[in-house]
């Protein structure tokens, strides 16, 4: 497995930071499939979506709910993004800068994001590759059937949270737990 750590100021968007959109292209560059759920403004991966109706993206639903539909047309990717607000308080502020307001359920995050996680195994090929932003290294798993195979680390100074940059390998079927 690849290990880096690097620096660079913090951005709450996460692919204007260099070194991030450096490892996101990496992969992209591979890839002939891509799909991001919380792709905001970018328009790096074949299908894009994001929540607020005012971003770029092609379609604007929750990730759930378009992983699904992507799984329900038959899509397999070999390159998933997911980059999730990374706390209750940024899902609140994302929620509120476009006038939607959050509820409790909408702020339980390890749910949405084990829900999330599950989805994008739907699409996700033989020999796909996750990339998984946040400020841990939980990506998709073992029991799902991936391997780490890179972690980079973006210090971002003070007392800014390190953004945590995990690819995955899909290397096999989904273990019954």
């Amino acid at each position: 497995m690849k290990f880096a750590r690097t620096w660079a100021m913090p951005n709450s968007k996460t692919f204007d930071i260099k070194p991030i959109a450096l490892f996101v292209q990496s992969y992209l560059k591979d890839s002939k499939v891509s799909v991001d759920p919380f792709s905001g403004n970018k328009r790096l991966a074949t299908y894009t979506n994001d929540l607020n109706p005012n971003t770029i993206a092609e379609e604007h639903t929750d990730a759930l709910s378009f992983l699904n539909a992507l799984a329900d047309k038959g899509v397999k990717a070999d390159l998933i993004i997911l980059d999730p607000p990374y706390s209750a308080r940024q899902i609140s502020e994302c929620y509120s800068s476009f006038g939607l307001k959050t509820s409790m359920q909408d702020t339980q995050i390890g749910h949405m994001f084990k829900q999330v996680r599950d989805a994008a195994n739907r699409i996700a090929s033989d020999n796909a590759v996750v990339l998984s932003f946040g400020w841990n290294t939980v990506g998709m798993g073992i029991n799902r059937g991936y391997a780490q195979i890179e972690i980079m680390l973006c210090a971002h100074g003070g007392a800014h949270n390190d953004t945590i940059c995990l690819a995955e390998r899909k290397i096999q079927k989904r273990r019954e737990v």
